[in-house]
């Protein structure tokens, strides 16, 4: 098969996808069909649907040298989703580039029990809730979305990532408090509030792991937001502790972690005073989250 490099071949968008495919897989790239997908439907401005409506439209000469651009760039393990510039998380749309981690699916599970956890206090009323590292926005500007009334807040070290995590609140029309603050060093994080729920997928790649990740990982994406320079349970530790006087007294913590950090995590809350620390699988059925609750002084 031909390479679209080459030759005055006219590439229709099922040969392209084709020839694709396969060369991405012969480059160990992995979901490489989703990939070229994603990035020919960006290209040609379609949805991913509107592909295999039109596997027999000729892309123009304009379409396939933008093709190549951007499959040049994943080749050298550039994350699709900052190619495109945007992800889906919670059915949702949010922007994204380097500014942020690109959102995981398994953190729909953390947003799941945390909203559904929410709407069990004080019958379904509106709750307060702040999201700790908030990245692109994808929990706060989420729970502000499936809790309406609630006041969400969200706090970040990252000024970068704030900025665009407020594109991301007003693409999605809700409205978030953002905050910049470190929470190993600011006291109180949100001024005079207290909070129903705490939730936060923090940094958990211990320092050592991290070297071992994909390039995709250690080459694009914001590397406060993957490790905490240490043994990846920081900020567990730090959260058990200032949670304490930040929630309601009926309030909860929803913390995401590692696959295998739920029994440390677990230890950490309750060690802590936690007195109710109940462990989560993702929809994959690995461990992934944490809620706790009920703080014995």
């Amino acid at each position: 098969m031909a390479s679209p490099n080459t030759g005055v071949k006219i590439w229709t968008v099922l040969e392209l996808v084709t020839w694709s495919t396969t060369h991405l897989q012969e480059k160990k790239i992995d979901e490489a069909r989703l990939t070229v997908e994603l990035l020919l439907a960006h290209v040609l401005k379609m949805k991913r649907i509107q592909l295999y409506m039109n596997f027999d439209k000729p892309l123009t000469a304009e379409e396939l040298a933008s093709y190549k651009i951007v499959l040049k760039r994943r080749l050298s393990r550039e994350p699709v989703h900052y190619i495109i510039g945007e992800t889906e998380f919670m059915g949702f749309p949010f922007s994204v580039d380097t500014r942020v981690l690109i959102p995981r699916p398994e953190t729909e599970t953390l947003v799941e029990e945390a909203v559904r956890c929410c709407k069990s206090l004080r019958g379904g009323a509106a709750v307060s809730v702040l999201d700790i590292g908030t990245g692109s926005g994808c929990i706060a500007v989420s729970c502000a979305r499936l809790l309406p009334g609630s006041v969400v807040h969200a706090v970040d070290i990252s000024a970068d990532a704030l900025t665009l995590a407020k594109v991301n609140a007003e693409r999605n029309g809700v409205a978030v408090h953002f905050w910049e603050a470190d929470i190993f060093a600011d006291a109180p994080l949100v001024p005079a509030k207290k909070f129903d729920a705490i939730v936060s997928n923090p940094p958990y790649i211990s320092a050592d792991v991290y070297t071992t990740l994909q390039p995709e990982i250690t080459e694009f994406e914001p590397r406060c937001a993957e490790t905490d320079e240490s043994d990846g349970l920081s900020f567990y530790r730090r959260i058990a502790d200032i949670a304490k006087s930040m929630l309601e007294e009926d309030g909860f913590i929803a913390v995401e972690h590692a696959y295998d950090q739920q029994h440390d995590v677990m230890a950490i809350l309750g060690g802590a005073g936690w007195r109710s620390v109940v462990p989560l699988k993702d929809s994959s059925g690995s461990p992934r989250c944490v809620i706790a609750r009920d703080f014995s002084a």
